[in-house]
């Protein structure tokens, strides 16, 4: 990774990541570590991981852990996330949201177009409809 790139990853991690973790694990009420795959995102989208990756992905978790018995099953069935960026070109088509083996995975572009990223609700509903099947 170029130390651009670097240096605008650490700015993130040390000013959002941590206050972002705190939330979520006070959500779901356990600790959900965040691995963000800062290699696959380009220099211009990393300023966004903030208020577009993380803002929405703690707003979903929020609609899903309304009540004890979410939390339960949402802490049962996720041990950790990773966030991968993917190019603007093409993103509304590949974007995905994946639940395996406790990782929930978001994958997206997120800084470009706002088809190419999901929203708050778009997560919520994807978790509840995963985890109703776990």
């Amino acid at each position: 990774m170029k130390l651009e790139k670097e240096k605008a990853a650490k700015v993130i991690e040390d000013q959002y990541l941590e206050g972002y973790q705190k939330e979520i694990n006070e959500i779901v009420g356990k600790e959900i570590p965040i691995n963000i795959n800062w290699n696959t995102f380009e220099i211009d989208f990393i300023k966004f991981v903030p208020s577009i990756c993380l803002q929405r992905l703690t707003d979903g978790l929020k609609s899903v852990c309304k009540d004890k018995k979410s939390k339960e099953v949402v802490a049962g069935n996720i041990n950790s996330i990773e966030v991968y960026c993917i190019p603007n070109e093409g993103a509304e088509a590949k974007k995905e949201l994946k639940l395996d083996t406790s990782v929930f995975s978001l994958t997206a572009c997120w800084g470009g177009h706002q088809s190419g990223y999901f929203t708050d609700l778009e997560i919520c509903e994807y978790l509840e409809s995963s985890l109703q099947q776990s």
